[in-house]
């Protein structure tokens, strides 16, 4: 579809920075500023107000995570973990992942093959992230049924959804982790002119394998190394905007294992996507804005093991998006606000080689309509959303279609000032993905021979959740509770038996639906301590307990990550932020069938970043340290490669300037 190499793409933006690069005025807008927040509003915010699911992490706290994928980049979150293989990671909501927690770009779907095997990246490059926004509740209806769990959103917008507050903007960032010896390097660049505005990003990182905790050996098979650029123009009047970017990314990783061939294997992941963005200010009768966007992205990677040359195997995805929706004003008295919309999805999906199975090429078409609107009353508050959608899956033997709705709703009270509880209540279905259905073979990376099962049918989900926020200055705290029952849930499970694939043992996994019940409890908080001086002293904490089982026997599901608990100490002025964070991800006993325990493990984290600006110039520097105790440990991951550890200590150094 594209016919253009990311060097080339990177070193023009990077030119473009050498020649235009002079000093303006320092901003913060939402192309310089990142943060990571979760929330659950029709259109999420930076301005939001406490309801179900909320948290937001200051600029430094994504600083401070930023790792090769997504997933162990939000692992520490409540209600978010990881599960992974070295370098890959995909992120998992409340037990929940793959097809159920949906991976976008700047509000479009991100093409990728993350969802069909932990070997796989997520197919965006963290170093270009501004914000990470992870959406719960009615909000989810906007982008699919494959939203399931939820949506993490990761934005670095080319195009210029909000008006520039400035005409120029430069951005350039480098860092250095010891572990590895991993090195990377940012730009992103904006100019604008009248109501256009033109922005670039382009981005390097290389690694080679990394530190293993308690040893001075490295984990074989772990080097890493990625590019990426794009660009993107706008027109912004203020109340209407039109634009459209392209941008590219090409990878090159290893994913660890045990010695032996088959455990050694590399990925090249390729994406390319052009995508446009536009919302029309109406004011037509009741319709305030018409907003239309789309995207057409293509993703592909091979995959080698031993030394190369064997079982070449190619992955890809390509998919064209739209969709297209009206905010509309209060059409009664307790009406606040809402919207109306269509979506329209098309996925090319599969892997081709001599003997991959797992992703059998499937062609995906699906059709939605959903409605999202923000109710207020006397005693509450009140958002709800409903999601009707038509979802064809079909290869050259089959051909399913499924037809999954979705309602969602969030209560909310404030009973005393800055006391608030809130009720939300989901019943949610997805469809079954690619493998579920078709899988048919070895998935050489994982080890494993997987089976689809083409009888499936969609999953509903009765979700209840339950909470409580304070608010005020300083001192937050927050507890949700949950009740997820899933009728038909669809599980990957080992059914005890191994498969010869050329003298290696691989696991038999089977897709099978069975009834399954997650519950969990959330709690976060922060107290200011004191004040010494002009630093606020604070503590800080989360802690996390979640299950899930088979209603049926009690047994335990494949793949629920750990429980987990942190607590901090912070001090934090207007030019200093230092905090050392204690982490204890608990052991995992109750495992699924067929699998064994992970023992649990600790990590401790120090990091100190101090603000400037000089005439024009502002940034930060940032230093801190991971693992800081230099201790063994394991995400759950129930395959044959769970053992591969995590990273040991590493010290990382990172310098960022704005003008």
């Amino acid at each position: 579809m594209f016919n253009f190499k990311s060097p080339v793409l990177v070193l023009f933006i990077y030119l473009i920075g050498i020649f235009c690069f002079k000093i303006a005025h320092s901003i913060e807008s939402i192309f310089t500023t990142p943060d990571v927040f979760i929330t659950s509003k029709i259109k999420p915010t930076k301005d939001y107000e406490s309801d179900r699911g909320n948290l937001l992490h200051d600029s430094h706290e994504l600083e401070k995570s930023r790792k090769y994928s997504i997933g162990q980049m939000l692992k520490d979150l409540p209600g978010i973990s990881s599960q992974g293989l070295g370098n890959a990671s995909r992120p998992v909501i409340r037990g929940l992942g793959n097809s159920r927690v949906k991976i976008l770009q700047n509000s479009s779907s991100l093409a990728d093959v993350s969802e069909f095997g932990e070997d796989h990246i997520v197919g965006y490059d963290p170093i270009l992230i501004d914000k990470i926004e992870v959406i719960k509740g009615p909000g989810t209806l906007l982008y699919g049924n494959n939203g399931f769990a939820g949506v993490v959103n990761i934005i670095n917008p080319l195009i210029a959804v909000d008006k520039p507050l400035a005409d120029e903007n430069y951005e350039l960032g480098f860092g250095y982790k010891t572990s590895g010896g991993e090195l990377g390097t940012a730009l992103k660049l904006s100019k604008s002119v009248n109501n256009f505005t033109v922005r670039g990003s382009g981005s390097l990182l290389s690694a080679g394998p990394y530190d293993l905790a308690n040893v001075s050996t490295k984990q074989a098979n772990s080097s890493k190394f990625m590019s990426s650029g794009g660009v993107g123009i706008t027109y912004n009047d203020g109340e209407n905007f039109l634009g459209v970017s392209l941008d590219k990314l090409e990878a090159v990783y290893q994913n660890p294992g045990a010695e032996g061939e088959e455990n050694m294997t590399s990925l090249n992941p390729t994406r390319n996507t052009v995508s446009f963005n536009s919302s029309l200010a109406l004011n037509y009768m009741v319709f305030e804005k018409f907003n239309l966007e789309g995207s057409v992205s293509e993703y592909n990677h091979a995959e080698r093991t031993g030394d190369g040359n064997n079982h070449n195997i190619t992955f890809f995805n390509d998919l064209y998006e739209l969709k297209t929706s009206l905010n509309h004003k209060s059409l009664f008295n307790q009406n606040v606000e809402g919207l109306i919309g269509f979506h329209f999805q098309n996925k090319n999906q599969g892997a081709t080689g001599s003997e991959e199975g797992h992703l059998t090429p499937t062609k995906t078409n699906s059709f939605a309509f959903f409605v999202l609107e923000k109710l207020k009353f006397d005693l509450f508050d009140l958002d709800l959303g409903g999601r009707v959608e038509s979802v064809n899956l079909k290869t050259t033997t089959y051909d399913r279609g499924f037809f999954p709705v979705a309602f969602s709703s969030t209560v909310k009270r404030e009973i005393i000032p800055n006391n608030n509880v809130f009720l939300g209540f989901d019943f949610t279905q997805r469809a079954p993905n690619a493998v579920e259905l078709f899988a048919d073979g070895p998935h050489h990376a994982l080890e494993n021979i997987e089976t689809g099962n083409a009888n499936l049918d969609k999953e509903s989900s009765y979700n209840v959740s339950l909470g409580y926020n304070y608010d005020k200055d300083l001192n937050k705290l927050k507890i949700e509770a949950y009740y997820n029952y899933i009728n038909d849930f669809i599980a990957a499970d080992r059914n005890g038996n191994t498969q010869d694939v050329e003298g290696e043992d691989f696991n038999v996994v089977i897709h099978d639906q069975y009834n399954a019940l997650f519950t969990g409890v959330e709690l976060t908080g922060q107290y200011g301590i004191t004040k010494i001086d002009d630093f606020d002293f604070l503590a800080n904490f989360v802690g996390e307990f979640l299950k899930g089982y088979r209603t049926s026997n009690d047994k335990a599901i494949t793949r629920i990550p750990q429980s987990k608990v942190n607590v901090g100490l912070q001090l934090l002025n207007e030019e200093w932020d230092t905090n050392l964070k204690y982490y204890h991800y608990f052991d995992k006993e109750f495992t699924g069938p067929f699998y064994t325990r992970t023992g649990g493990h600790s990590r401790l984290d120090f990091d100190l970043t101090k603000d400037f600006s000089y005439s024009g110039l502002s940034g930060h520097a940032m230093f801190n340290v991971s693992n800081l105790l230099d201790t063994v440990g394991r995400d759950h991951l129930e395959a044959k490669k769970g053992q591969v550890q995590l990273p040991g200590r590493s010290f990382n150094f990172l310098l960022r300037f704005y003008y």
